[in-house]
């Protein structure tokens, strides 16, 4: 019997090296041949990587907004009317589950990290398809590595969404021979059902969602079937995609809040200004730059498998999956670096031809992965050791000087209405609706921004500078002039997964 192999060293050779070796043999073997213990190692090395930032409820802008916001739905506020964001409902649904059970930072934290094992866990069966056991741990590993480089590393959306469309994936993958008889089940249809669910959190992901269904009607048609025949099966199939947002639609339509939905979905998005040009070409070189480690050990990985004719029809269409994700984030007219996160699944799994076909593996572990833990935020640990009191001495002064709970956050950290009990001054409460320039949220800002002064609140922290360039001079010089009349301020210096961020805390403005 041939001996197995796990990342490519045969399992009888380690065994007779030594009784250490030995051990190892057995441990790797227990590895490749159960999968729950490859989720827990997965689970493990994901709670590893991560759990510096546990606690902390400032990591992340977008990450601390996406709680307040779980946390407003589970006392009642209505998404898109109540509290304001253009990302989809999915996405604070997950946040207000959570909510209900334990509104603290440290669950939504432990949530996360149970998502990203999750997809790595995915990663790790779509590779096993075209590589050895080993192979597609590393690959899994390999994700939640690079997840955590481009800013995964704690609450940020695509930890969540990815898990759904590597799910859809792998149902579609693993169906193959059903579309090629011309027929669909019930795993393809949740496949389906998880790409919607995806496009329910971010809705960019249907362009992956109309990739895969694509490749199921291709598939279909080749199977012989007539067209009406692949038509009542497509349409089932678009149908489960479609239904999280068919049902979000009806119950804002009977609810009478469908333009609300309709202007946080769509308007909105093509609304809003975008990054001048030559910022963007800064930053399509920069993203470029964080890409190419990743893209030349998956295309590596891809030219290795391409040999295999058994492995094309999976890796041809992972390519196409990183080909859809690479050119969506470099159409975008603005460029985050955790826009990236749509590509690091498929990315990771061509990275497993490379770790299974091309010696020596370190240079891939490495570069893939040692160097993306190394410039992840969770691994900048003088920060993460200063983060957690500097705050906590932030958010205690800040209670202490808003008796009444009257307070208007004029930057990033947003939790703080959560964390001293406030309500929201605005549904704009993520600050940077208010403040920069380019922004369009359907509400007048400088309206807005008039409605929440006049409510006099007592408390102002202000970022030192704002994040934003441009800004909404109108919106800015208002909140510069209510400052001005506070007769206490305060700074703190406070910590992100960026390092240091100054805030002014003005007191007693409502007199």
């Amino acid at each position: 019997m041939k001996p197995r192999e796990f990342a490519g060293i045969s399992m009888a050779g380690m065994m007779m090296e030594a009784p250490d070796a030995g051990r190892a043999g057995r441990l790797a073997r227990i590895v490749a041949d159960s999968r729950l213990a490859q989720f827990a190692c997965l689970l493990a090395f994901a709670a590893l990587i991560r759990c510096p930032a546990w606690g902390e409820w400032n990591f992340g802008i977008d990450d601390q907004f996406y709680a307040l916001v779980g946390e407003r739905l589970a006392k009642g506020d209505l998404l898109y009317v109540d509290i304001w964001d253009r990302k989809g409902p999915l996405l604070y649904l997950i946040f207000t589950a959570i909510a209900l059970g334990s509104p603290t930072m440290l669950a939504y934290q432990l949530a996360a990290t149970l998502s990203a094992a999750l997809g790595a866990y995915g990663v790790n069966r779509i590779a096993r398809m075209i590589a050895t056991p080993g192979s597609a741990m590393l690959a899994a590993l390999s994700y939640l590595a690079l997840l955590s480089r481009f800013e995964g590393d704690n609450l940020e959306a695509g930890v969540f969404f990815n898990t759904l469309i590597i799910a859809a994936a792998w149902l579609l993958l693993s169906r193959f021979d059903r579309l090629h008889e011309g027929r669909i089940d019930a795993g393809l249809l949740t496949g389906f059902f998880c790409a919607g669910m995806g496009i329910a959190i971010k809705q960019t992901v249907a362009l992956e969602g109309a990739l895969f269904g694509l490749t199921a009607i291709l598939l279909l048609a080749r199977s012989g079937r007539s067209v009406i025949g692949i038509a009542w099966r497509a349409g089932i199939l678009a149908l489960a995609g479609g239904l999280p947002m068919l049902v979000t639609g009806l119950f804002y339509w009977t609810d009478g809040h469908f333009a609300d939905l309709w202007n946080a979905m769509a308007t909105s998005n093509f609304a809003r200004g975008y990054a001048d040009p030559a910022i963007r070409v800064q930053r399509i070189f920069t993203m470029a730059g964080m890409l190419g480690i990743p893209m030349v050990f998956a295309a590596i990985g891809l030219h290795a498998l391409h040999r295999q004719p058994e492995h094309r029809p999976v890796a041809r269409l992972i390519a196409l999956w990183a080909f859809v994700a690479l050119a969506l984030i470099f159409s975008f007219p603005n460029i985050y670096v955790h826009y990236a996160q749509s590509a690091l699944a498929p990315l990771a799994i061509l990275c497993a031809g490379y770790f299974a076909h091309r010696r020596p593996v370190w240079p891939g572990l490495v570069a893939v992965i040692g160097l993306s833990l190394a410039l992840s935020g969770t691994f900048h640990l003088h920060d993460r050791w200063r983060a957690r009191p500097a705050a906590a001495a932030m958010v205690g002064y800040i209670d202490a000087v808003t008796p009444h709970k009257r307070l208007l956050v004029w930057g990033a950290p947003n939790y703080l209405y959560a964390k001293i009990g406030a309500d929201p001054v605005s549904p704009l409460a993520f600050s940077p609706h208010l403040y920069e320039g380019r922004e369009w949220t359907g509400l007048d800002e400088r309206r807005e921004v008039r409605r929440i002064l006049a409510a006099r609140p007592e408390t102002v922290v202000a970022q030192t500078p704002l994040p934003s360039s441009p800004l909404n001079e109108a919106t800015v010089s208002m909140v510069d002039a209510y400052t001005r009349t506070c007769r206490k301020q305060r700074r703190f210096t406070i910590y992100d997964h960026n390092g240091e961020q100054v805030h002014t805390v003005f007191s007693a403005c409502a007199g």
